[in-house]
């Protein structure tokens, strides 16, 4: 059995919300028109200074220092987004918005001091934590809405870091433009061939694979889905293995997801926050 490819081209609430007012003031001049690039240097420099090889990050150096993290919500801040959204080039808003989300993690750790998980904050996923142009928006509605339904795109969800260690790591560059499409293969291919991630082993009686297949699978149907199958797989299931093949870089578990000699198992998912913990 040979798995389906991709089908078509991919070229506490009040005082919490009080304090992000005062927290993420800055002025509302418009800096960047849509024909212009977006600086995303920031950003980089950010990543580059506090997010590790493993994808933690030094949440604690950033609340010391939140110098370009601020540099940056600036840049967000005075972006004209509806007129990127409605006529800027795609993959710029794109890119914006996937830093966006990154940025909107490291702000709740910010806000809310070193905690064991994000979960531990109620309602941290609909709190709007990030400011794009003249509106806030949430964690939720970033991911749900302005990126995976605006965008249809499965490999968002291997490039978004939830601030958990179970979530893809934390990107150690900014998203651009003129590189996101190739950015987000890579992120694919990272989380698809990561052991840690996504247990294949051939010759064994099951794989185990994260649970971002499970909650998300309906999401990997577009290019990979097939509404009959002859093995006992739900369309989910058959576009994620189609996804995971894809992606795989190594033939011999490629071989073995095709043979179809396993179970499919979930790995349990460790919502701890993805802390870059210095000696």
């Amino acid at each position: 059995m040979t798995f389906q490819g991709v089908n078509r081209p991919r070229v506490f609430f009040f005082f919490t919300i009080l304090f992000l007012g005062c927290f993420l003031f800055v002025n509302t001049t418009i800096l960047y028109a849509i024909d212009e690039p977006i600086d995303h240097s920031s950003w980089d420099a950010f990543l580059k200074k506090f997010v590790n090889e493993q994808g933690e990050v030094d949440y604690r150096g950033v609340i010391l220092d939140p110098s370009l993290v601020e540099e940056y919500q600036k840049v967000l801040k005075n972006i004209d987004f509806g007129a990127l959204h409605v006529q800027g080039p795609r993959e710029e808003e794109l890119a914006l918005v996937l830093n966006a989300y990154h940025v909107g993690i490291v702000t709740a750790v910010r806000i809310h001091g070193i905690i064991k998980s994000l979960n531990d904050i109620p309602g941290i996923w609909k709190i709007p934590l990030v400011e794009l142009g003249e509106e806030r928006h949430s964690l939720d509605e970033i991911k749900m809405g302005m990126l995976l339904e605006r965008f249809r795109d499965e490999k968002i969800h291997m490039a978004l870091s939830c601030g958990a260690k179970s979530c893809p790591k934390f990107p150690r560059e900014a998203f651009t433009g003129p590189r996101v499409e190739g950015q987000l293969y890579l992120a694919a291919k990272e989380f698809v061939n990561d052991p840690i991630k996504n247990r294949i082993i051939p010759g064994s009686k099951k794989i185990e694979i994260s649970k971002i297949f499970k909650w998300y699978g309906r999401d990997f149907r577009l290019d990979f889905g097939m509404a009959q199958n002859d093995l006992n797989l739900t369309e989910d299931e058959f576009a994620v293995l189609s996804f995971l093949a894809h992606y795989l870089d190594d033939a011999e578990k490629i071989q073995f997801l095709e043979e179809d000699k396993y179970k499919l198992k979930y790995l349990p998912f460790d919502w701890d926050l993805n802390l870059w913990v210095k000696e």
